[in-house]
């Protein structure tokens, strides 16, 4: 490589024309089958795609019938009418009624449910045709059915056992399916103008957006086979055009997903592409040498001598300089390359001071949020306890002092794992003298001597008492856990207190996750810590949250240890 010239790339450059040439016709026959291949594997995803969709539909249907044939209000309906008057009775059934047509409001796939008593033949449906009743007449067992071009799902009652016997079927719960949606999966099934689908129910019915060859559907019939763990391909040959085939079987409605697309109008545009580019690499091979020459003589040596410059910045050396004034666009670039590293240069001079200021800040805001009741309360508790409990009084005394004296330090100490858990526990310690509290603090005494961000456990600690423990009626447990996690430490504070939702969960994730700060003071102090920690440490770091064994919610995080370190040497380094 190091004997490579200017001369010697313009002929290689050549002879690699040359040989693109040579193999075009080679990368022509791989590059249609490879094309014909993506097209393909595109298709086999949408029709994936789709096939996910309907089996969301079918299961959501056979949901609905399952959930209406295991309702007690529909088990004992035919009783209760027994045991009510004729106003309360209509009252039950519009109640039922307006429960299944509430249920499938949100629905896009389900049009209609009812539910039909074989014993007086009565029925409750969502639609108002009154044909809706016909098909459950003769319904003998649960699965799904084809009515009238229609899909059910029919679930009979008893439900675990089904009767042998279609007699003693007690009622039958039906879910129909909308066809104008099962006509809109098939547009999600094909990938260009020259693709169609449609599906071929029991093998015998059609439903598509648009008309089907016949000649293909009677070819599709005769190869297609229901297997349902895959998608079939196969190809379809006619005197007029090629194409491809490709089927999936949806095993709980007996029904195919087919689709089938037009090969010649997809090649034709790559062809046509090819004797453009045929014409145009000649073009390319003159316009090419000349380029070659004009780029050596003009760009290539300053653009090495900007790369030489780049790589001394790389390498620490802000003193780079380029001295050259070339008589073109360069000129200027040089130009903004020596006043970039000059600007680089004093930026690095303050970095550190802003840093320091930063941090310096942040110290001061938190010390700023400490919640004055909590001083309030402890005093209170002294002043109660002055005369009847001496001993608590020292030790809320002595709590308090050690306290508030961290807190107050916290911009001239250096706050270590050790001297955090240390302000917690003096922080839980007083919180089990004013409350019924007990607390337990883990950790490995080898982890106790590592620096971390100050004032990021003890605010957690704080939250858990008062979102968790005093909302919940007989909380009063909170642990401290933390374990080692090569490269750093493994932090996880946890309550028996009032837990969230899910749904909750992921509202807080959402708002302490916010790039600004919540407008209101609720979740300000998770906030703070997430944007700490995920600045200090990286995302790993962010606040997570879960549901402990005692139904109270845990917060854990991952402190990243070995950055502590490397910000150390950084200091180091810069005094």
């Amino acid at each position: 490589m190091k004997k490579v010239n200017m001369k010697r790339f313009i002929y290689f450059f050549i002879f690699f024309l040359m040989l693109t040439l040579a193999l075009f016709f080679v990368m022509n026959t791989l590059g249609s089958k490879t094309i014909q291949k993506s097209l393909i594997t595109s298709s086999k995803n949408q029709i994936a795609y789709a096939d996910s969709i309907l089996e969301s539909v079918i299961s959501e249907a056979s949901m609905y019938g399952i959930q209406y044939t295991a309702d007690d209000d529909v088990r004992l309906y035919q009783r209760q009418l027994l045991e009510l008057d004729n106003y309360d009775a209509q009252m039950k059934k519009n109640d039922l009624s307006d429960r299944i047509t509430g249920s499938i409001l949100s629905s896009q796939s389900i049009e209609s449910i009812g539910i039909y008593w074989k014993s007086d033949s009565s029925f409750i449906s969502s639609s108002h045709d009154f044909l809706a009743k016909t098909p459950y007449e003769t319904v003998t067992k649960r699965g799904w059915q084809v009515v009238n071009n229609s899909l059910y799902y029919f679930s009979v009652y008893p439900y675990i056992h089904q009767p042998s016997n279609p007699d003693n079927i007690q009622y039958v719960v039906g879910v129909k399916l909308k066809t104008e949606y099962l006509a809109s999966l098939l547009e999600k099934a094909v990938n260009s103008e020259s693709s169609n689908a449609f599906f071929l129910i029991n093998k015998t019915q059609l439903l598509s957006n648009k008309p089907v060859d016949s000649k293909i559907e009677e070819k599709i019939k005769q190869l297609i086979t229901p297997d349902a763990e895959q998608i079939q391909q196969f190809d379809y040959h006619n005197s007029d055009d090629d194409y491809y085939v490709l089927s999936k079987y949806i095993k709980p409605i007996d029904t195919y997903l087919v689709t089938y697309t037009q090969v010649t109008d997809i090649m034709s545009p790559l062809h046509r592409n090819q004797q453009v580019f045929m014409a145009s690499i000649v073009s390319i091979l003159i316009i090419g040498l000349f380029v070659i020459f004009l780029f050596y003589r003009n760009y290539y040596r300053n653009v090495r001598l900007l790369d030489k410059k780049f790589f001394q910045v790389e390498l620490g050396d802000y003193s780079a300089r380029i001295s050259e004034n070339p008589a073109n666009e360069f000129f200027s670039l040089f130009k903004s390359f020596n006043h970039m590293v000059a600007k680089i240069q004093a930026l690095f001079g303050s970095l550190k001071v802003e840093t320091e200021l930063r941090k310096d800040a942040e110290i001061k805001q938190l010390q700023a949020q400490i919640n004055p009741h909590f001083l309030y309360n402890s005093l209170f508790f002294i002043m109660s306890m002055a005369k009847s409990s001496p001993d608590g009084v020292i030790q809320m005394s002595k709590h308090l002092a050690e306290y508030y004296r961290y807190l107050t330090r916290l911009d001239s100490v250096e706050a270590t794992l050790n001297s955090e858990l240390q302000l917690a526990d003096h922080y839980l310690s007083i919180m089990a003298l004013c409350k019924q509290i007990q607390y337990e603090i883990n950790f490995p005494p080898e982890l106790g001597r590592h620096p971390i961000m100050p004032l990021i456990i003890q605010p957690i600690v704080e939250n858990a008492i008062q979102h968790g423990i005093e909302e919940r009626q007989g909380a009063h447990r909170v642990t401290i856990d933390v374990k080692l996690l090569h490269p750093g430490a493994l932090i996880i504070i946890s309550n028996d207190g009032k837990g969230l939702t899910p749904d909750e969960m992921e509202k807080l994730k959402l708002r302490i996750d916010c790039e600004s700060a919540p407008e209101s003071t609720d979740g300000i102090g998770l906030w703070n810590i997430n944007k700490r920690l995920k600045n200090a440490y990286g995302e790993l770091s962010s606040l997570r949250f879960f549901i402990n064994d005692w139904g109270g919610l845990s917060v854990m995080t991952f402190i990243d240890l070995s950055l502590e370190g490397e910000e150390e040497e950084n200091a180091a380094l810069n005094r």
